[in-house]
Parts: C-alpha cells; structure tokens; sequence
C-alpha cells in the first residue's frame, strides 16, 4: 500500500510521541538516505523538519489593494508637538473617555491626529466631523465622491460619511432630513438604526412626532427607549400611570419661600435599600410628565425650585429630566441649577447634556468657578466640545483650583502616592478647558508652588499653550 508524504509524516510523529523509533514509518527513499546507525533518527529529525518547512509551508493569502489614508480637511499639529502628544496619548490609555478629550481639543484648536500617532477605529463615530473620511477607510468604506445625501443615494455613502452629512442637514433643514430618516432608517441595522433616530434629537419639535411613533414598536429595545424619550419631550406617547404613582408615593411636594412661594420636590429617604432601588429604577421608567400628573401639577410647576435629597437619587433624577423633560421644564431646572449656588455641579453636568453649545459657552464659566473637586470632570462635562476657550476668571475662584495647588506641595512630600492620581487628572482636564493664557497661568501656579516646569503632569498644559488656533480658509 502507498502513502502519502502527509500520511508518512504523521506516523513517524505518532512514534516519537510514544517513545519509539520511526524509521519503519519514512518512505522507502528516507529509509535509504538515513540508514541504519546511530544518527538515523537524528537524520530523520532533519528530513522531517525539513519537509514541514518547505514542503508543507501555507500558502499566503491574496492580497487585497487597499485606498490611501485619505487627506482630511484639517492641518496635523506641528512636528514639534507631536512627540507631547504622544506621551498624552500614553497616560490617556487608563483615563476616562481614552483618547476621546485629546482628540476633540485638537479639533477645537483646528487640528487633527497625525495618522502615525493615532488612528479612529471603524466604529468610532464619536469622532469629530473632520475624521468620518479616516472612519470610512478603517471600515473598508470607499470615500464619499458625492456633494449632497438624498434617499437614492444613500447606500453610496459610508456610514461615518452619511451619518455627518445627516447631522449637517438636519441642522441646516431638519424637514428634509426628518423625511430622510423616516424613508431610510428602518433598513438599518439596530446600532445604526438608534444612531440615525438620535439626530432627530437635534432641533427637535412636534413635527416628528409622527416619524417617531412609527418606531414605537421597533424591535429593538434600546430604539423603543430612544423613541419613549423623545415623544415625552413633545408631550406624547402613552404614559405609565401606575409606576407614575408608585414614584411619586416617594417624594414629597412642599412650598418653600417667605415672600415668593413656590414649589419643591423632595426626594425623601426610604426605609429599606430595596425601597432605594427600586424608587432608582422607577426614576429610569417613568417620564417627568407622568410624575408631573402623578402630583397633580404640570412640569414646570415641578420644578420652581432646586429638588432636594440624597445625591445618588438627585442624579438619577436629573437623568429623568435632562431624558424626558419638556424643553421648558428642561430650562427652567437648567437655569435654576446655574442660579443656585448649593447646586451641585455634577447635577448640573448631566442636564448640560442636552444644553446647545451657546448654552455650554454661558454656563461653564459658572460650573467652572463653583467646581469644588481637583478633578474638573464635571466642568469638562459640561465643556463638551468648546475645548480650549475658557479664561482664567472663572478658575481663580474655584475651590477645585486652590485643591489642585495645595495637592502640588502635597505631591512634593515622601508619602505622595495618595496626591498624584487627582493632581495628574486635573491638570491634565485644564489642559483641556482653559485659552492659552489661562493655562500658562497654571503652569506659573505649579512651578511657584514647587512643580517642575518639565513634569510630564504639565504636558497637557504646554501643548495647549503650544497649539496657536488654526484658522480655517
């Protein structure tokens, strides 16, 4: 009987792994070159490896071509910032948010990423505007050759590409766009789907109303709470009386106020950590219109003063009124949260979600001055992406700032194992918050109180002062 090559070599392989010779097993012609003494099965060894190596080597795939990096509209950085950026980008890599806050300041200053220092991946849409032609080349997507998306044209474009262009026409004219997404998002996938339906929320007004109800029973959940939100914004959409009441059995509605009396919610402490939870995922179900109803009086009614409580369930009910609330009880709350100078900052980050970037540029100035922790997440929170404007006014009152600096002499001392996390997070943040005037201001602060004027922790500070605003023509 024959063999084959393949057939030989797993038989002289079965012999060695059981402890015996395999010369019977080689073909005729191995048998002959090896012989019979000592060496032959070190001989053999060698014939063996030899043919896995040569013979039996796989075969490569076929190569794809693949498009050039396209050329984004954008400048890179300076070269000699970029060996900055790179360290930034090294410390990032365990930071909330990653390269994310790196990547929008170099936007906001006019710059984008060398392509040799990062890279977006294909699904990262987060990316600013700029980079959807780097995001369509990482997913295999041929660049967009096309000036305007229209229904007939729309799977021409990549994802990243028609998910901008979207965005850019529904904020120029959100009739066309709303009819685009009425005709177009329903073929989607689930992700995309959600993606597309969350540019409705962009100049948002009764007129998509119907669009949204004709997702109302989409199969997919997280669309379902999406389009839920949304209608409660417009007042529509069917409400959830008896978990309305459940929630509103947990609060309690005062009158506060000697001259002007006006209504407070309190969100009173329970019994029992069950009882905790679930008012908190009662505050995820219910919209603020149903709780509205559930304590007789309208949303705005609800909201003429701060709510008090517990920290942990004010922010799960902000959450409810920055996802569900009428434009104008959203205002109201927002601008109480501004005016009231107990509010906390972190309540009023999360109503900031919603707030247009006007909004932002008023009111991080005021969350930036009463920012009471090192950190500053809550004021970059706010920023979203007007990165790099704010002046140093607002950080000279700030009692996160005089923390930050007292945790540079803090830092300096042997035992600074416990100042070095918050100080490295907050000047990298102001890094990203302040003009350059300001963050050369920070800089003078920290080496005045001992910090080195190399330190690595100032890196953010010096590319800031380093990046000149790039002015588009």
């Amino acid at each position: 009987m024959t063999l084959e090559l393949e057939d030989h070599l797993a038989r002289i392989r079965g012999a060695w792994m059981s402890g015996r010779g395999a010369a019977d097993y080689a073909p005729a012609a191995w048998r002959d070159a090896v012989g019979q003494g000592v060496g032959s099965e070190a001989a053999l060894v060698a014939l063996a490896g030899q043919a896995l190596q040569v013979l039996f080597r796989p075969a490569a795939p076929p190569l794809t071509p693949r498009a050039l990096l396209p050329t984004l509209s954008s400048p890179t950085p300076p070269e000699a910032t970029r060996a900055r950026i790179r360290r930034i980008l090294a410390t990032r890599r365990t930071e909330e948010g990653g390269a994310a806050p790196l990547v929008r300041f170099l936007a906001a200053r006019g710059y984008v990423m060398h392509p040799a220092d990062w890279l977006p991946r294909a699904t990262d849409d987060w990316t600013p505007a700029v980079y959807s032609p780097w995001v369509a080349w990482a997913a295999s997507e041929a660049k967009a050759s096309l000036s305007s998306l229209t229904a007939d044209n729309w799977d021409d474009w990549p994802w990243a590409e028609r998910r901008v262009a979207l965005i850019a026409l529904r904020r120029a004219e959100p009739a066309a766009a709303r009819a685009l997404i009425a005709a177009k998002a329903g073929g989607e996938a689930a992700e995309r789907r959600l993606k597309v339906l969350e540019i409705l929320e962009e100049r948002l007004s009764s007129d998509d109303a119907s669009v949204l109800g004709g997702f109302a029973g989409d199969r997919s959940e997280r669309v379902q709470a999406l389009i839920r939100r949304l209608l409660a914004r417009l007042g529509q959409g069917e409400g959830d009386v008896s978990s309305a009441q459940e929630l509103a059995a947990m609060m309690e509605l005062g009158r506060v106020g000697l001259i002007k009396r006006r209504n407070q919610l309190k969100l009173r402490p329970l019994k029992t950590q069950a009882q905790e939870s679930r008012r908190i995922n009662l505050l995820g179900q219910v919209t603020l219109a149903d709780l509205a109803r559930a304590l007789a009086v309208d949303e705005k009614a609800l909201l003429e003063s701060m709510p008090v409580g517990e920290p942990w369930v004010l922010n799960s009910f902000m959450t409810m009124v920055e996802e569900t609330a009428s434009p104008a009880a959203w205002r109201a709350l927002f601008d109480l949260a501004l005016q009231e100078a107990d509010a906390p900052v972190e309540m009023v980050a999360l109503l900031a979600r919603r707030a247009s970037p006007e909004e932002r540029r008023v009111a991080l100035p005021i969350v930036l001055a009463r920012e009471g922790v090192s950190s500053f997440r809550s004021s970059l929170a706010v920023a979203g992406d007007l990165l790099g404007e704010t002046g140093r006014g607002a950080l000279a009152s700030s009692p996160g700032y005089k923390e930050l600096l007292a945790l540079v002499a803090a830092s300096l001392s042997e035992d600074n194992r416990i100042a070095a996390q918050p100080l490295s997070v907050g000047l990298a943040n102001l890094g990203l918050l302040l003009d350059r005037i300001a963050a050369q201001a920070v800089i003078d602060a920290c080496v005045a109180a001992g910090l080195s004027a190399a330190d690595p922790r100032l890196d953010p500070l010096h590319l800031n002062i380093a990046l000149e605003p790039e002015r588009q023509t």
